[in-house]
């Protein structure tokens, strides 16, 4: 291979496209595309376990924003980007503006300023600084949600898809003067959702559509077969030159035994105001794991079941919130476990929460397949890195989950009871055991 060029540039089969992003400064003073040459660092982050989108900008200042500014915070920031046939549009408000440092003399014959802004997705501010106050009358989790998310955080209002995955129980609630983010928080470990039968909800933003709000439980992403899978297997050997999930980079965060309190087992613990009456729930790894969609036929850890193993104080009055909040402490702990994260090609296609199946390749080489890591994996995050002067302008780092392995020959590893396996040999993708 010829020295500094990669495998794409020698076959001579793809030509790399450079202007893969438009970054642009919305501002009081008028609007400015910054040169992709003036942008030092450029990235923002979507998360299953986060409310919001958050990035940051380092760029310099040909334009001398500083002397036309001011900045206000008002300010916005337009991403345009996109290596595919149709580009996203992304529109971010500035939140803090960091270090703003003098460039001197030297970088373009006059002195400009480097500029630091971290920024964030347009629901970041509803969701944290009003406060109110309101109740229900025995609605639906998710209905509660929905009216927080759309007539407190604005989601249906500003015109953006929302995706809430509809609850099977009901409460009544009053939010005492709380932000939209502490009232969700609190609503989030209680809800049950109808689909996937199981607590965990997760609140987070995603770049389907634009932006896409969504309110489902950990299960629900977990099932989902085909509507996100990426139907393209991801490789970290290829020699398809125009492979756009060929896997530049990976490094694995394997299994913590810190979490191991919760995850053994314990006891969750409230009162009955009504009854006066003390109440408990106590939750084993086996308990959890039966219900804990996993993507491979064995489960993390062996039979760990230890109900002295933890103790948690919620005051609830149901044994049912009770059971909902263990569940839900439990699946997003474990689903932590195990984290593969990756650096792949930039593609718009890819979202968090999306599932995807990596062919890993074993010891004996690319004919045998890793039978543990093979498989099934669901991306918590993604970070959308930009770099204007590098051989891939647009890079992705993917965090992946992978809570079981594939199919491990293990007498120890507790059994799966709920999978959604890998589709190798088109079997049935979701497997319930007897």
């Amino acid at each position: 291979m010829e020295q500094g060029k990669t495998d794409y540039q020698t076959e001579g089969q793809v030509e790399l496209k450079k202007g893969v992003y438009t970054v642009m400064l919305i501002t009081e003073s008028g609007n400015a595309i910054l040169l992709n040459e003036d942008i030092y660092q450029l990235y923002f982050i979507e998360d299953i376990y986060k409310f919001s989108m958050v990035g940051k900008l380092v760029f310099n200042d040909r334009y001398n924003f500083l002397e036309n500014g001011p900045f206000t915070g008002e300010e916005k920031i337009a991403l345009i980007y996109g290596v595919g046939e149709s580009d996203k549009n992304m529109i971010f408000d500035i939140w803090k503006i960091g270090k703003i440092t003098q460039s001197g003399p030297g970088i373009r014959e006059t002195s400009e300023n480097m500029i630091e802004i971290n920024f964030v997705d347009p629901f970041f501010s509803a969701l944290t600084l009003r406060k109110y106050s309101k109740s229900w009358s025995n609605k639906k989790y998710s209905q509660i949600i929905t009216d927080i998310l759309n007539n407190m955080v604005f989601v249906k209002s500003a015109g953006f898809p929302l995706n809430v995955e509809e609850s099977s129980n009901s409460t009544d609630f009053i939010i005492p003067y709380w932000t939209p983010r502490t009232a969700l928080n609190f609503l989030s470990r209680r809800a049950k959702g109808k689909r996937s039968g199981t607590s965990g909800y997760l609140i987070f933003n995603n770049t389907v559509n634009g932006i896409t709000t969504n309110a489902v439980s950990m299960n629900y992403l977990l099932l989902d077969v085909d509507r996100t899978l990426d139907k393209k297997p991801y490789r970290l050997q290829s020699n398809i030159v125009s492979d756009e999930n060929k896997i530049l980079e990976w490094w694995i965060s394997g299994t913590d035994r810190t979490s191991n309190p919760i995850l053994r087992g314990g006891y969750w613990r409230g009162n009955n105001f009504n009854t006066k009456r003390f109440l408990q729930v106590g939750y084993r790894y086996s308990d959890a794991s039966k219900k804990n969609v996993m993507l491979g036929r064995k489960t993390l850890y062996t039979r760990m079941d230890d109900l002295s193993s933890s103790s948690t104080m919620v005051g609830e009055c149901s044994i049912e919130e009770l059971t909902n909040i263990a569940f839900n402490d439990w699946t997003k702990r474990y689903n932590m476990q195990f984290i593969l994260n990756i650096v792949v090609e930039g593609n718009e296609k890819r979202h968090a929460g999306q599932h995807i199946e990596i062919e890993w390749p074993g010891i004996q080489g690319s004919e045998k397949m890793n039978d543990a890591l093979k498989g099934k994996y669901m991306i918590k995050s993604v970070t959308h890195s930009f770099w204007g002067g590098s051989t891939y302008p647009y890079r992705q780092r993917l965090v992946c989950i992978k809570n079981a392995y594939h199919d491990i020959n293990s007498v120890v590893l507790h059994d799966s009871e709920v999978t959604n396996l890998y589709t190798e040999k088109k079997q049935a993708n979701i497997i319930r055991r007897n």
